[in-house]
């Protein structure tokens, strides 16, 4: 059997399913919803200082949990990926 039969064979012999789908979707969109946020605030966080960045680590990570909720798509956490 030649290497590209072997290839293609094992591919067709693959499910198609993902590891922790779920948490990957979430990952992504906490990925996303965090690349905005910090544009957002960087020039802040630059010009503070370690209690002021404190606070606003606060506030960013609200923001980021509230963004990240809105760009996930409408899935079920027990659906099958």
């Amino acid at each position: 059997m030649t290497r590209r039969r072997k290839l293609k064979r094992y591919r067709s012999c693959q499910s198609g399913f993902v590891a922790d789908g779920y948490e990957r979707l979430e990952n992504d969109a906490r990925c996303r919803a965090r690349r905005i946020v910090e544009a957002k605030y960087a020039e802040q966080w630059n010009a503070s200082g370690i209690l002021n960045r404190w606070k606003l680590q606060r506030q960013m990570d609200a923001e980021i949990a509230a963004i990240a909720h809105k760009m996930m798509p409408d899935v079920s956490p027990h659906a099958l990926f």
